[in-house]
């Protein structure tokens, strides 16, 4: 990303998370916590697999819940 001359970066903040927050609410309801998070940020799929290294097919089976296979202990999960 390119600036001009003097411009300054704009901050990113970090979401405030609450009872409230509307991923919490469709964790609540039954959503996944991954789609959950991926559409309140309007992630795409292949966005996400670009920016972090992660294919796309592995992303799509975290999203499918296939996280707990690579957990070394089943006992730090949260249900």
């Amino acid at each position: 990303m390119s600036r001009r001359k003097g411009e300054q970066p704009i901050p990113r903040l970090l979401d405030t998370w609450s009872q409230d927050h509307p991923v919490a609410n469709m964790v609540r309801t039954g959503s996944s916590w991954f789609a959950a998070w991926q559409m309140q940020k309007c992630m795409p799929t292949a966005k996400l697999a670009r920016q972090t290294g992660i294919a796309a097919a592995r992303l799509t089976a975290i999203s499918y819940g296939d996280l707990e296979a690579s957990m070394p202990d089943k006992g730090l999960l949260v249900e």
